[in-house]
Order: C-alpha cells, then sequence, then structure tokens
C-alpha cells in the first residue's frame, strides 16, 4: 500500500471558495455547510494511512467508506459521518440477529408492543438509541464502546445532516469518529458469550425428543457460564415459548426440566416482570397464556409472583411507553400523557409498587435530563414539571434509585453535556428538598459541590463510602 499518495483537499474537489459561491448564486446559505479547505485538507492527509491499515476484504464492498471519501472531499462532513453511521447500525442489527432476534426484541421491547416485533426486519422498527442501549444491556458491546457510540449518535443528530444545526464537524473529530465505529464495532465480531445463548434456544426449540438427564446437567452448566444480562433475558424467551398457546408439547416439556436453573440464574426483577406480564395475561382475557404462565410460576416454585397489584402493572406498561416517548420523534408533544398518567397512580412515594421503583425512577430521571439540545433545554416543557413533582414525592429508597440511576450507563455517559448538568442540579435540588436520611443528604451535597466534575464525583472513593450504608438499586 505504499503506492497510496496522500491527495490535499484542494486536489480531491474544487475549493470551498467554488462552492459556497455556487450556493450563493443559487440563493442558498452558505453558513456551516460546506468544511474549510484547512479541514477537509486534515482528513485527505490522514485518512489514506487509515485506509492502509484495512484489509483488501473490509475495503471490496465498503460502500460507506467510498461515500465518506467522496462527502469529505465535497467539504459535507455531516453526510459522511451519516454514512458511517447507518453502517454501525447495519452492522448491530446483523449481531442481533447472531445472538436471536426473539431474545433481543424480549429485553428491548416491552408492554404490548413486544407481540409486534417477530423477526429480523423489525429490527429496522428500533430506534437508534434503544438499539444501542439494548446491545450494551446484553454485552454485545462493551460499556466503553457504548459510551463511544452514544457520543457519536448525540452528535449524528446534534451536528450531522440529519437534523438543523448551527454547529460544525472537525476533521480530526471524524476521523476518529471513523476510527471508533470501523474498529471497535464493524472489525468486532459477537462474543462467544452472544452465541452460545442463541445455541442454547436453538438446540431448545430444535430438539424432537426430551432431553435426558445428563442433557439437563450439561444446561445447568451453561447456564453457570452465562452473564446476569443474558440468564435474564433467556428467562424472558422460555417463559414466553411456554405460555405461548402454538409451543409444541415436547418443547414445552423441555422447558419444564430446565425452568427451575433459568429461573434461578436471573435477577429478582425479571422475576418480578414475569408476574407482570401474567397479570397482563388476565387483564387481557388471555386464558390460555395465562394458564399455561400460572404452571411456569409453579414449576419454579415462584407462587409469591403470581398476584401482583394491578398497579404494578399499569406502572410497567407506561413506563416502557414513557421511555419509548422519550427516544423517539417529537418527544416534546408525546412524554406529558404518560407522565400525566403515571402521576395519577403515584400520590405518594408509598404508591409506588418495590418491583417497579427502580426502573420507573431512572426512566424519569433519564427524561427530566433531556436530551442535551439548546431548544427547550433538551426537556418536554409540558412534561418537566410533572417530572419535578414525581421526584419530589421520593421516600429514602426512591431517592438512593435516582442516584442509582446516575451510573447507570445509558445516563451516565451523557452527563458531560452542560444543558443535561444544568438539569443534574435541578433535580438534585428536589431530592435534596425532600430527603430525611443526613447521609443521604451529604450524598447529595457531595454530588451538588462541583456538577461539571459529576462523573468524576461518581465513581470517587467518598461518594462510595457515603451511600455504602444503603442498598444501591
Amino acid at each position: 500500500m505504499s503506492d497510496i499518495i496522500k491527495k490535499q483537499s484542494t486536489e480531491l474537489a474544487a475549493d470551498t471558495n467554488v462552492f459556497t459561491a455556487y450556493l450563493e448564486k443559487l440563493g442558498l446559505p452558505t453558513d456551516n455547510i460546506i468544511a474549510t479547505t484547512d479541514e477537509r485538507a486534515v482528513v485527505a492527509g490522514n485518512l489514506p494511512s487509515f485506509l492502509a491499515a484495512l484489509s483488501a476484504d473490509e475495503k471490496r464492498d465498503a460502500r460507506y467508506l467510498a461515500k465518506f471519501v467522496g462527502a469529505t472531499a465535497i467539504g459535507l462532513f455531516d453526510a459522511a459521518l451519516n454514512y458511517v453511521w447507518n453502517e454501525v447500525v447495519l452492522n448491530l442489527r446483523k449481531k442481533a440477529g447472531v445472538y436471536g432476534v426473539d431474545l433481543f426484541f424480549d429485553a428491548a421491547v416491552g408492554g404490548k408492543s413486544r407481540d409486534q416485533y417477530k423477526d429480523e426486519a423489525d429490527l429496522a422498527g428500533l430506534k437508534d438509541t434503544v438499539l444501542l442501549e439494548t446491545c450494551r444491556k446484553l454485552e454485545l458491546t462493551s460499556d466503553v464502546v457504548y459510551r463511544k457510540l452514544d457520543h457519536i449518535l448525540t452528535m449524528r443528530n446534534e451536528v450531522a445532516a440529519s437534523h438543523p444545526n448551527v454547529a460544525s464537524i472537525g476533521g480530526y473529530e471524524l476521523l476518529g469518529w471513523l476510527q471508533t465505529c470501523v474498529k471497535d464495532v464493524l472489525q468486532d465480531k459477537p462474543s462467544e458469550s452472544a452465541i452460545r445463548i442463541k445455541a442454547l434456544v436453538e438446540n431448545l426449540r430444535g430438539r424432537a425428543d426430551v432431553i435426558d438427564e445428563p442433557t439437563r446437567l450439561r444446561f445447568s452448566a451453561e447456564l453457570r457460564n452465562l452473564a446476569t444480562a443474558h440468564a435474564n433475558s433467556l428467562l424472558i424467551t422460555v417463559f414466553g415459548m411456554y405460555a405461548d398457546p402454538a409451543t409444541e408439547q415436547v418443547l414445552r416439556k423441555n422447558i419444564s426440566l430446565i425452568a427451575k436453573d433459568v429461573w434461578g440464574c436471573a435477577k429478582e426483577s425479571i422475576r418480578y416482570h414475569i408476574g407482570v406480564k401474567i397479570d397482563g395475561y388476565r387483564t387481557n382475557l388471555q386464558q390460555d397464556r395465562l394458564t399455561r404462565g400460572l404452571e411456569f410460576l409453579a414449576m419454579v416454585d415462584g407462587r409469591r409472583y403470581e398476584s401482583l397489584p394491578a398497579r404494578l402493572v399499569a406502572l410497567e406498561d407506561l413506563t416502557t411507553r414513557l421511555y419509548g416517548a422519550h427516544v423517539g420523534y417529537d418527544n416534546f408533544y408525546h412524554e406529558p400523557p404518560f407522565m400525566a398518567e403515571i402521576i395519577t397512580y403515584c400520590a405518594k412515594a408509598s404508591d409506588i409498587p418495590p418491583p417497579t421503583l427502580p426502573r420507573l425512577v431512572q426512566t424519569v430521571v433519564q427524561c427530566r435530563l433531556g436530551r442535551g439540545l439548546s431548544y427547550q433545554e433538551g426537556v418536554s416543557p409540558g412534561a418537566r414539571p410533572l417530572y419535578d413533582q414525581f421526584l419530589g414525592i421520593l421516600d429514602e429508597k426512591g431517592i438512593v434509585c435516582a442516584l442509582a440511576a446516575l451510573r447507570a450507563p445509558e445516563i451516565n455517559s451523557k452527563l458531560d453535556n452542560g444543558i443535561r448538568q444544568k438539569h443534574l442540579a435541578n433535580i438534585l435540588d428536589t431530592l435534596q428538598s425532600v430527603v430525611v436520611n443526613d447521609r443521604l443528604r451529604e450524598a447529595i451535597a457531595y454530588l451538588k459541590s462541583d456538577i461539571s466534575k459529576i462523573n468524576r464525583h461518581l465513581e470517587s472513593r467518598e461518594f462510595a463510602e457515603l451511600m455504602e450504608p444503603f442498598v444501591y438499586a
């Protein structure tokens, strides 16, 4: 590859002034449309060495890279970023397919919408944010890679061609994002754990005979090698298969033989989630699924999860719909109705069922922090007072959940945004106004002492010591 010659930006495309003059002649805007010649020179000077490091196989069908080169030569850096990001999304969808779409949708989609997602074609129906967060949750990407991609997605949305913007992309920035997308995603292969769980489900579905005891023991041993997130997804999937009236009798029998092992590996919150699904069958008069669901609970000695309050079922569904509205289009208009309905169930802290408390609080915190945009400071104006009202009724357990939510990767990775830091200060003010426990009050004051260093504070030993007496949800 030594024969590749570095090109100056002016050799790859006409000078910026030529384009801006042409746009002016057409009566079109010229400000912040085309990258400067200097920025294009940065890309033109460094891109050949990056491409030289890629194998011929990687480049042969890489149309996104050809479009990237063309867009950067012209100076359309935002379009170049879009081409790369679209390739990342396609790659993550492929990883979801390798993992198993049923397992992936069980983790990505909740509530009544789950039945609408059936095969790989439906992956296109997931928002990029949901796709990215689910890949992290299922460990198809690492936490570090998730943080990088989440930043790129934010910049793609706020700076790139997909939305009106007033910011610009630098040449070195663009090359860094390209490297992250190629090295950390497009060249990354599915993990052994992801392949293992898909094999477990496929082997279970594909068996024509009832498994014997040695096979069950091998299956149980495999379960112990799974990450918690994978075990949680597996429980939701095998329960769904067992409750499905169309499931063959042999498969249902095999599930009954491994159900206790799967149940024992999953988190308590996922067991409550199973109880919520069963109550949903009861509410929707799905008698066949209800009968099978109760059978499943009996097999795993989970009767205490059988009769959950209707309030829990409703709040679980509303939390899912609120989150979907937040990450979807026109979220400013779609968030308030869901939050208003949530408030009707939560006049005081004791009204919130413990199983749904962590997820509900985290979702409200995420929505209240907003999307980091300058318009309306990124928060739905109609929902904002409702979020503050909800946070203002939290008791000690709810406040602990709110502080724990700040360390969740899907929230923590966005806290370097100045607009979100302003909202975080407001959230902490609200929590501090209702907290009774002196140690919690001290923990909140510590975080407020310098919001610009919030991530450093959240990971500090001092904060960990302050939170040590509390069960970190």
